[in-house]
């Protein structure tokens, strides 16, 4: 998708002007990233792309070069700031790695690629979603309606070129769907409840929509002022509004149909013990006999008097294979003997007969004997497992230390099942980054009442920004699938979400947040527990979302390219229409 330079007038002259789309883009990557934890900006959400676009729109290549490549440049500098900035908690891997190095190429490498996907916004942008000084220097319009048109034009295009590639981030190369725009949206929850609808990705649309028509906005008004001494009516702007007014509505009425309907009571008990890595994986026999007991201890403490329907423990909780015989002596006669409570924590175990182990949850009543496992998924890459291990030698001789062996995917997606007085309560078990994933977590969905349970373990990153961004991208979960979630964490966040999205009991009362959190500082980094009454909706209706999926994205795809389609089609006839001219 290439184009003359065209708009010559426009055309910014030398030194600063040609850097001007530069530093634009840098600081909407700045912006952008100060929307997420642990700046929570949120309100820059609302423009945090008018540097960007101003400099897509509106700057110029040099002589005879490609706008698509000048967008394209520009939009990887604003991915790459964003990202640099966003998931800079990545060079925590450097404690496990054992050189600072190793951080640092993670960090590099991860946002270097993903700067691409801006990257193609940017081109897209420059290109078949540019916006012209021209559609305002014209007279011939004094109602601004086909400046308007235009304008809403361009904003669709944009929108959902940002959404298709926010999806596509989701799934390629298994996929990273982290802190996509609607995330920043958890504290304004209102405004997300359509993520039932069209999921988290949808999100990215209205949000670049929203950008666009207020950026066109504010450049139409100073224009109009300086070149009318008047203004015109601004259709787009109306639009745009009555979109943001639309998503409200509709998240009221989604917050008032939450509190209504028939529903089951799951008394729950979370822990988070708050050990260090050092304690989980250590070969000291002293420290992981500490740990059993800190886990013994504390179920003990919270469960003789007041005994809950569910006990949740965080990602491999324990150390060592649940099919070790001493772990089964652990659990049978230390946590679950004569005890009436189910527990669902995180293990690893292995396969019978193979060298295969997973990474899983494990959901047990009264003794190992009667168990149900979950094995993971989702593996995260250069994490669980190394991708390419044995086809590319180089990454072997650089990793393979670090990742000595890999985790075996799971390959079912079915609940586990608990039993509380005969009515049977589903459990959609996600292990770790597999909470943000919607198109895995709706796979679980089935009728009748369901609980999300995401177990992990953020202590990779702790003292970092990133258990905070897992968890708003675990209440996106809540929304788009209608049942509530437990989360069970080693180092925080760990806490309750209901169908809402809210960390707020709102049927039963109460104005603290079900959040194991210190009241003081404010770090979710500490060692704790949190009952909580979770109030699971019988019907467990299927959401659209739960029905089909990623369908918005999919539709915004397929827009996009037949508007690339179209735009490079007609740019050749007129091509060949120049050429018999000449």
């Amino acid at each position: 998708m290439e184009e003359s330079s065209g708009d010559r007038s426009a055309r910014p002259k030398r030194g600063w002007g040609r850097l001007l789309p530069a530093v634009g883009a840098v600081l909407s990557g700045v912006l952008l990233a100060l929307c997420f934890p642990p700046f929570r900006q949120t309100w820059l959400i609302w423009f945090f792309a008018a540097p960007f676009l101003a400099g897509l729109w509106f700057g110029e290549p040099k002589q005879g070069k490609s706008r698509f490549w000048f967008g394209f440049r520009l939009g990887y500098f604003q991915g790459l700031t964003f990202f640099l900035i966003n998931i800079s908690w990545l060079t925590s891997v450097s404690a496990v790695a054992g050189t600072v190095w190793a951080g640092i190429a993670a960090l590099g490498g991860l946002a270097g690629f993903l700067a691409l996907y801006p990257a193609m916004f940017g081109g897209f942008a420059a290109t078949l979603g540019r916006w012209r000084f021209s559609d305002v220097d014209t007279g011939a319009d004094p109602f601004g309606v086909r400046v308007s048109l235009r304008v809403l034009r361009v904003a669709v295009l944009c929108g959902a070129c940002w959404c298709s590639l926010e999806w596509l981030r989701s799934w390629v190369l298994t996929g990273f769907p982290w802190n996509g725009l609607g995330v920043v949206l958890t504290d304004s929850l209102l405004l997300l409840q359509f993520a039932d609808v069209v999921g988290i990705h949808g999100y990215g649309f209205f949000m670049i929509f929203a950008n666009v028509i207020l950026t066109a906005t504010i450049i139409r008004l100073a224009r109009e002022m300086h070149q009318f001494h008047r203004l015109r009516p601004h259709i787009d702007f109306g639009v745009g509004a009555m979109v943001i007014i639309a998503l409200f509505l509709y998240g009221l009425s989604k917050s008032q149909s939450t509190l209504t309907g028939d529903r089951i009571e799951v008394k729950t008990r979370i822990l988070q013990l708050n050990h260090s890595l050092e304690q989980k994986w250590t070969d000291d026999t002293e420290v992981m006999r500490e740990v059993l007991y800190d886990y013994r201890d504390y179920t003990d403490l919270f469960t003789t008097t007041d005994t809950p329907d569910l006990v949740v423990w965080p990602e491999t909780a324990l150390p060592g294979l649940f099919s070790f015989p001493w772990m089964q002596t652990f659990l049978n006669e230390e946590i679950l003997a004569e005890k009436a409570f189910y527990l669902l924590t995180g293990l690893e175990d292995n396969e019978f007969g193979t060298e295969k182990v997973y990474n899983n949850a494990m959901l047990m009543r009264g003794s190992t004997a009667d168990f149900q496992v979950y094995n993971k998924v989702k593996l995260v890459p250069v994490g669980e497992y190394l991708p390419f291990r044995e086809i590319f030698p180089p990454i072997e001789a650089v990793l393979g230390g670090i990742i000595v062996e890999d985790f075996a995917r799971g390959e079912e997606t079915e609940p586990l099942v608990m039993d509380l007085n005969g009515e049977e309560v589903g459990i959609i078990p996600l292990i770790c980054f597999e909470d943000t994933f919607g198109r895995h977590a709706r796979k679980f969905v089935c009728s009748g009442p369901q609980l999300l349970v995401n177990v992990t373990n953020d202590g990779w990153f702790d003292g970092t920004a990133q258990p905070e961004q897992h968890f708003e991208n675990a209440r996106v979960r809540a929304i788009e699938l209608r049942r509530p979630m437990v989360r069970a964490a080693n180092t925080g966040v760990s806490g309750v979400i209901d169908e809402f999205g809210s960390v707020y009991d709102r049927l039963g009362g109460g104005g603290e947040a079900r959040l194991i959190q210190d009241p003081e500082t404010g770090s979710y980094a500490i060692r704790g527990s949190i009952p909580a009454i979770v109030r699971v909706p019988k019907e467990g209706a299927f959401t659209v979302y739960a029905h089909f999926g990623d369908w918005f994205p999919m539709v915004l795809t397929a827009l996009v390219m037949a508007s690339a389609m179209r735009y490079l089609i007609v740019r050749k006839l007129r091509r060949k229409s120049r050429d018999r001219v000449s």
